[in-house]
């Protein structure tokens, strides 16, 4: 026999440990149970937490700056008493 010839069951066995190798290495990293799988879904949880929080926050001092810059200052003349008191 040829140990350079291509051997089907060979080549579908494997492929079938590598999907299900695949499989066990996704399903680890999305197990909330596991130390490491917990880990690591508080630390996406806290890091969007964070993005949304400081998206917020930048759009409300934006707001607020633009708001400041529109909002016209009473001219003197306007202050006073209109019944010329």
């Amino acid at each position: 026999m040829d140990q350079d010839a291509p051997d089907p069951k060979f080549d579908a066995m494997t492929a079938r440990l590598l999907r299900r190798e695949a499989l066990r290495r996704a399903a680890e990293e999305l197990n909330t149970t596991s130390g490491p799988g917990l880990e690591d879904m508080l630390a996406r949880i806290s890091a969007e937490v964070t993005a949304e929080a400081t998206g917020a926050r930048v759009a409300k001092e934006s707001s607020a700056r633009a708001d400041a810059n529109s909002d016209p200052k009473p001219s003197p003349d306007l202050a006073a008493d209109p019944h010329g008191a």
